[in-house]
């Protein structure tokens, strides 16, 4: 009886087949996983790229951003993207607009929480009408986010790092792009008449700082429209004032600054948020 001749390809083939479909499967596999953990990360950059979109083309609206009983966020502080009222408002008026005439009409613009809670919910958030929201009293912003875990509460404003959020006791919030070199800090923020840049004073009280300088050119560059309406960058000594201010930072668990905008100088971080 002759002895039958194992074919060796028989075998092998099925079994390289199969190999190469189930390291094709882990790929895939380890590629959505990858996918999902790249969208799951936040950054300071993006999230001050989302504080520009609304500048020098929305209005200050008293209420804005807030629902109707003035309790919680409100539609478009729950929406992502740019809500087309807020254009078409400021397209409607001039350089006489005074935000007293149109107090609550609150889809017409944003206040300053609601300019800073609809920031924070088109970075965080990846579906419109997902939750609460973020706007809340300008005040208390700062130590409800810290107690949500989101970040670190100081009452003072040393050692500001971009993408802070700052507090006022007058009722008042804005968020730092960036620290000058003389102490001064370049903010955006919603405050009459609109959304917009500023500078506060340098650290020796100075009005005429770097930071009013820097959003004198930033708001005249990219936004000449509303620069030659309201071309004012300047803010009272308030916005720094040691008993009026308190600032939140946000933990790396919720925003990384993986383009290390807290290493660069002012001109870097402008050239990045702009390019």
């Amino acid at each position: 009886m002759k002895k039958r001749k194992i074919r060796y390809d028989r075998i092998l083939i099925p079994i390289i087949i199969l190999c190469v479909i189930i390291f094709g499967i882990s790929s895939c596999h380890k590629t959505e996983e990858a996918n999902v953990q790249s969208k799951s990360i936040h950054t300071t950059t993006d999230f001050l790229r989302n504080a520009l979109k609304p500048v020098g083309q929305t209005l200050y609206i008293y209420g804005g951003g807030w629902n109707e009983a003035q309790t919680d966020s409100g539609t478009e502080a729950l929406t992502l993207g740019l809500s087309k009222e807020w254009k078409s408002f400021y397209n409607s008026q001039d350089g006489t607009y005074n935000y007293e005439n149109y107090m609550y009409e609150i889809h017409k613009g944003l206040d300053c929480s609601g300019y800073v809670g609809w920031t924070i919910y088109n970075t965080l958030e990846t579906k419109s009408n997902h939750g609460n929201g973020y706007v809340l009293k300008a005040e208390e912003m700062t130590k409800t986010f810290a107690n949500m875990k989101l970040g670190s509460y100081k009452d003072s404003i040393q050692n500001a790092k971009p993408g802070d959020i700052v507090s006022m006791a007058n009722a008042h919030v804005y968020i730092v792009l960036c620290v000058c070199e003389d102490g001064s800090l370049l903010i955006a923020h919603s405050s009459p008449p609109g959304v917009k840049i500023s500078g506060t004073y340098d650290q020796n009280g100075n009005q005429n700082s770097q930071a009013v300088t820097y959003a004198q050119k930033i708001m005249k560059t990219y936004y000449p429209d509303w620069y030659s309406r309201y071309p004012d960058c300047t803010i009272d000594s308030s916005f720094t004032e040691p008993s009026n201010v308190s600032l939140f930072h946000w933990n790396s668990k919720t925003l990384k600054d993986v383009d290390k905008l807290n290493s660069m100088t002012v001109n870097q971080i402008i050239q990045t948020l702009f390019q």
